[in-house]
């Protein structure tokens, strides 16, 4: 009896050092597998940011668009100040005061206008830019036509 439990231990340690020669040789191979995931994983983590960056990119380059075409009206805008403001009108009003009606096209237009009536006006001239009187504080007196 003795000599089968002699045996039955060596079997058991037998058993066991199989196994765990079994595990030193997937050691190796599993420390690699390791490895690559953790590579697989930073490689998902860097095309997760290059997509990132690519969006915040783009975004980046339609702002920019945004402002250059901004800085361009705006430069428009200062171009037509600065004629006006070059030379002052009749009134003595320099004419680039009216600088405030750039914001709207219609504003704009009357700008351009102003100046342009402004250069063809002869020296002396009275057809020059002129500033209107503020509205009378009185209502208007009745007339034939509204009585």
């Amino acid at each position: 009896m003795l000599q089968e439990a002699e045996l039955r231990d060596s079997l058991a340690r037998t058993s066991t050092l199989e196994a765990e020669m079994g595990e030193l040789r997937l050691r190796p191979e599993a420390a690699e597998v390791t490895r690559w995931r953790q590579e697989a994983e930073e490689a998902t983590r860097w095309r997760t940011e290059a997509g990132d960056l690519r969006t915040q990119l783009g975004e980046e380059r339609h702002h920019c668009e945004l402002l250059r075409s901004e800085m361009k009206g705006l430069e428009r805008a200062l171009a037509l100040v600065g004629r006006g403001r070059s030379s002052v009108s009749r009134s003595g009003i320099p004419s680039g005061f009216a600088g405030h009606y750039l914001t709207g096209s219609s504003g704009r237009r009357r700008n351009e206008e102003e100046a342009r009536q402004h250069k063809r006006a002869p020296e002396g001239s009275e057809t020059g830019p002129r500033v209107m009187a503020p509205p009378s504080p009185r209502p208007p007196e009745c007339t034939e036509e509204s009585g």
